[in-house]
């Protein structure tokens, strides 16, 4: 009745429906938008793990084109016959310096043939028992 003033409207329903197909086309929108983030997110990693190989088959490729490396022994124990050992270094007074001295000293391999050309050039050591000894080696 409409010329009756008593009746008062409590909910519009339409504008409900509209409401909420509004949200739902809000929500699929919002997932969406992070279902793409998570693509190209995706996408992004895979493309650096793709360099990262490229890289490290580069690497691989110029280490094979160089050959192998040649290890440095640390140890002053059993060397290769026909050579001797030399470190070379300073000592320190100081117990903790000598320590670091110790820790960077360097082994140099040296063949027979040059520590006895080194014998020979010395004045000292020109006619000794060391040097008669290793030309018999």
């Amino acid at each position: 009745d409409e010329g009756n003033l008593t009746y008062e409207q409590t909910s519009d329903v339409r504008s409900q429906l509209r409401f909420f197909e509004a949200l739902e086309r809000m929500e699929k929108q919002r997932k969406d938008e992070q279902e793409r983030e998570m693509l190209l997110k995706a996408a992004k990693m895979q493309q650096q793990e793709l360099a990262q190989m490229r890289q490290r088959d580069a690497n691989l490729t110029a280490l094979a084109a160089i050959g192998p490396r040649k290890k440095r022994k640390l140890d002053s124990g059993g060397g290769a016959p026909g050579g001797s050992e030399v470190t070379s270094g300073s000592g320190s007074s100081s117990s903790a310096s000598s320590s670091r001295q110790q820790l960077r000293q360097r082994i140099t391999r040296v063949n027979l043939r040059d520590f006895i050309l080194c014998l020979e050039q010395d004045r000292s050591t020109a006619r000794s028992l060391t040097l008669y000894k290793a030309l018999l080696k």
